[in-house]
């Protein structure tokens, strides 16, 4: 009986680490090829081609917002075309209402937006004690949103589009995360914010062996980071 259990254990262990391996990008089994130089390029990889695209997007306030409002300007016409269920994430109302501002009339009527909130991992001046229970609060919500967000993207064409800040490494490997469990794919592309020059941000640094392309705007950073790929400024 002991020996049999052992036997399952190595099993299990030998799936999880081919999981591992197939999922994480940066061991460069799997690429789907995200972006390019004309653009956005999104496949299913379901099969399921007559789909509108499933995209989601976090707002991470100020800069990050402001970044992320311009990124989906500018790719409007291959992310935001008629059918397209966008899901927004944000943590706060002024995000949500540059965003509503910036879609305009016509993409409103063409683009069905669902929001999820996200909470802040902590306050501006709060306790240690009180920080630690914002972050446990504001992760186990987190959690079961992102969990909520995989199930839409099942079976469907779909992309996760990040720049920041720390929520996206909370989003980005929980899907992972569920990607291996689950077997199902979850395209996610970085794009590190204009600021960063010559060195990443934190949340870049995280996010580099996680998701499936890693997006910096100078070409300086691909020499320091291979799986970086620069197309320009794009915000």
């Amino acid at each position: 009986m002991g020996y049999g259990i052992w036997v399952l254990a190595l099993v299990l262990l030998e799936w999880l680490v081919i999981r591992v391996i197939l999922v994480i990008p940066l061991f460069g089994i799997q690429n789907d090829g995200i972006m390019g130089a004309g653009g956005v390029k999104v496949k299913s990889g379901t099969g399921a081609n007559s789909a509108g695209l499933r995209l989601f997007v976090f707002l991470g306030s100020g800069g990050h917002t402001g970044e992320m409002l311009r990124l989906l300007d500018n790719y409007k016409d291959e992310l935001l075309r008629p059918g397209t269920k966008l899901i927004v994430g944000s943590s706060d109302e002024e995000s949500l209402t540059r965003f509503h501002h910036s879609l305009g009339p016509q993409l409103a009527q063409q683009v069905q937006v669902t929001v999820c909130r996200f909470g802040k991992a902590r306050e501006v001046g709060a306790s240690k004690l009180e920080s630690v229970r914002s972050i446990l609060h504001t992760l186990a919500k987190a959690i079961w949103t992102v969990t909520w967000i995989k199930w839409q993207f099942v079976g469907q064409p779909h992309l996760v589009l990040l720049n920041g800040p720390g929520t996206c490494c909370i989003i980005a490997g929980w899907l992972k995360l569920l990607e291996i469990i689950t077997m199902t794919r979850s395209k996610i592309v970085y794009v590190e914010s204009l600021a960063r020059t010559d060195s990443l941000s934190m949340s870049g640094k995280i996010l580099y062996p996680l998701v499936d392309e890693f997006v910096v705007q100078w070409s300086e950073l691909c020499e320091v980071y291979e799986r970086a790929q620069c197309f320009g400024i794009l915000v």
